[in-house]
């Protein structure tokens, strides 16, 4: 009797271990469901997570597609905007933000840079004033690697993206392309007129491969 009691606890003791290890699974899949219902919530927010179109890159042999938030390199952008023509000009200045450039970006017709909303929020609106407001648009002066000026508007588009407007210029002028070419942008104070300002510098991807959606003309 004691050793069919002794079976009897240990057969229970195992079917409460399955049943733990059945809640345990199902938890952890209501879990993964809830991450993924929230990323995609969080790319449908932010234009920099939106993958419109892939960019074709090369690994070994073959010919992959990418999201366009892709960056294969290792480059470390610096915290400062690195242009000469701007030394000693610089005060207070955000962390740089990289994107690889999207079809979307380039449009003639929407003329807008989109900006990573998560970054823009916490390195970039810190350095707003009270009087800028960025829901109405705040007109700066945004610098290249050059040192050459662009008159643009950064502002809280449609209350749901940041994004630079009237930027057409500075993107037909430097030929930059969707999938090969990534941007860097740094929002700053200039040191002695306290004016708010962009600079952008950018670089073209080793590993994208140009298509003829690419090779744009510049005008």
């Amino acid at each position: 009797m004691k050793k069919e009691s002794e079976e009897n606890k240990s057969k229970a003791t195992e079917n409460n271990n399955e049943k733990s290890a059945v809640t345990l699974d199902k938890l952890r899949r209501k879990v993964l469901r809830g991450i993924k219902v929230k990323d995609k919530q969080e790319e449908e927010e932010d234009p920099c997570c939106i993958q419109e179109e892939p960019s074709s890159v090369i690994q070994g042999r073959n010919i992959i597609l990418v999201p366009n938030s892709t960056i294969f390199d290792d480059y470390q952008p610096s915290h400062t905007a690195p242009i000469a023509a701007l030394a000693g000009f610089i005060g207070e200045c955000s962390r740089p933000c990289e994107k690889r450039l999207t079809e979307t970006d380039l449009n003639d017709s929407q003329t807008r840079l989109s900006l990573n909303k998560n970054h823009v929020q916490e390195s970039m609106l810190p350095l707003l004033k009270e009087n800028e407001d960025v829901k109405k648009g705040i007109q700066v002066t945004t610098y290249d690697s050059e040192g050459n000026k662009y008159s643009m508007r950064f502002v809280f588009w449609t209350m749901k993206y940041y994004v630079l407007t009237e930027w057409k210029r500075f993107y037909k002028e430097h030929g930059l392309e969707k999938d090969i070419d990534i941007v860097t942008v740094w929002i700053f104070r200039h040191r002695f007129t306290q004016e708010l300002c962009f600079a952008i510098t950018w670089r073209r991807s080793q590993m994208a491969v140009p298509t003829k959606l690419n090779r744009r003309k510049n005008k």
